[in-house]
């Protein structure tokens, strides 16, 4: 009798654990590994976004085309581009420093203001011009956040749903590409803060 309650409290332990890893082992596989990726993918870092009409946790966001380095939070064969029967093209969002050579500057914005966050999102290259890529991404209005949008106006925080990230995860993405890229210095500049 004890061994028949042994072997069932047993099978209800290892039930348990199977149900808490199926319950959180998607959140644990979602950690940044951060990942230097080598392909076509889109960069949002500056993108606008606009609220998805049917889902007001999405947004659509007009994220930039790029080819070359850039940093993922997944493995990198998990976003490769590709072209189906029809032509149309699929990339995948991902971060890089590109946009602060055309003169993009970080923007802080307050926490509880709308923000999109778009890091591996699949995304569909625009057929009328290949250097645009329209990504569905997740609407947050937690923490403090930074943009490459907004042109340095605080006041399009509360109104842009602009693609973002934490400070934390952008400061962290960012020394990875400087590292990945054997940058010298850092290749990332600041909006100035605005006089009381």
């Amino acid at each position: 009798m004890s061994i028949i309650k042994l072997t069932f409290s047993c099978f209800l332990l290892t039930a348990a654990a199977a149900i808490l890893t199926i319950a959180f082992g998607t959140e644990q596989a979602a950690k940044p590994g951060m990942e230097l990726c080598k392909h076509q993918y889109a960069l949002c870092t500056s993108a606008l976004c606009i609220p998805q009409p049917d889902d007001p946790t999405k947004a659509i966001c007009f994220c930039a085309v790029e080819d070359g380095a850039s940093m993922s939070s997944v493995a990198c064969n998990t976003t490769q581009p590709s072209t189906d029967a029809n032509g149309i093209r699929t990339v995948y969002s991902a971060f890089s420093l590109e946009q602060f050579k055309q003169g993009k500057k970080v923007l802080r914005c307050p926490n509880g203001t709308p923000w999109t966050w778009c890091l591996n999102k699949r995304c569909t290259v625009d057929p009328s011009d290949p250097k645009k890529a329209i990504c569905v991404c997740d609407v947050l209005r937690t923490e403090e956040w930074i943009t490459l949008g907004g042109n340095c106006d605080t006041a399009t925080c509360k109104t842009g749903y602009w693609s973002g990230a934490t400070l934390k995860d952008f400061n962290e993405a960012a020394s990875f590409m400087e590292k990945a890229l054997g940058l010298g210095q850092s290749a990332v500049k600041w909006c100035q803060t605005p006089k009381p």
